[in-house]
């Protein structure tokens, strides 16, 4: 495992270019740029401009180790709309290429929203549909990311959806292909459930993971913290992750210097 970083910890209007070498200066070994809705990167960048993107995050000295966007938690695969749906089903596609022209061979992503987390009392979709829909969706993408060679890593996300490692198993080997996964965070399950019970039942499944941290008791958006500061388990969480085989990015995600974030997860790494 090697310590990586998301680009949201980086001003948005920062170059990737200049993002990348400010994480290599801090000591990360990989980047995980982010896809907007504008900016240097986007659903409609070209081929070109994506390329000379993945090629600045290499000679900084770093991995491109996945592609990151959340334009899908407005567009995604449970929208009671069937356009919408359809449209979340071509935003795949469009980050699909992205993120195989930049040289990812992983995209995360947010599959469907049940409920959001800051309104409670407002169903988007019945979770039965969302199974379906969301089955429904990937298996007709399956074949798209076998095609460009990357895997499509579903989140655990506050979406009211998924919300125990063994739906989301069950959603992931319904579909049966290796190029639909998890994209497993530390922080967002501590809400939920204990993080290293999580990684013994996703298993082989994991294609990646994010680093972030939660304080239980505060209960809201307000609890996240840095790696270190939660009630996150580090020890127990590594060894679950190695007792599973993954051996990917440890990904930062989250504000905060980087390189302060890169000491809390390099000294994870050499305790745990």
């Amino acid at each position: 495992m090697f310590p990586s970083i998301n680009g949201w910890t980086f001003a948005a209007d920062m170059p990737v270019a200049q993002a990348a070498g400010l994480a290599r200066t801090a000591g990360f070994a990989g980047f995980e740029p982010t896809l907007n809705s504008a900016g240097e990167l986007t659903p409609t960048t070209d081929e070109a401009t994506c390329r000379r993107i993945g090629d600045d995050i290499r000679a900084a000295g770093l991995r491109v180790v996945s592609l990151a966007s959340a334009l899908f938690w407005q567009t995604h695969y449970t929208h009671p709309d069937a356009a919408v749906r359809q449209a979340a089903i071509e935003l795949t596609i469009a980050c699909l290429d992205r993120a195989r022209w930049i040289g990812a061979d992983c995209l995360l992503v947010v599959p469907g929203v049940v409920r959001r987390d800051k309104e409670p009392r407002r169903l988007v979709c019945g979770y039965a549909d969302a199974l379906n829909w969301s089955y429904d969706a990937l298996r007709q993408l399956m074949p798209e990311a076998e095609r460009r060679g990357v895997v499509i890593a579903l989140e655990n996300v506050w979406n009211g959806f998924l919300l125990s490692p063994v739906e989301l198993c069950d959603l992931i080997d319904r579909i049966n292909s290796p190029w639909i996964g998890a994209y497993f965070d530390v922080g967002n399950v501590l809400k939920f459930g204990m993080p290293e019970d999580w990684i013994r039942t996703l298993g082989p499944r994991i294609a990646r993971v994010h680093v972030k941290d939660f304080n239980v008791a505060v209960g809201t958006a307000a609890g996240f913290v840095p790696p270190g500061d939660g009630d996150a388990d580090w020890p127990a969480i590594l060894a679950a992750l190695r007792e599973v085989g993954y051996d990917g990015p440890l990904t930062v995600e989250g504000p905060g210097d980087p390189a302060d974030l890169y000491r809390r997860i390099d000294t994870i790494l050499r305790n745990s």
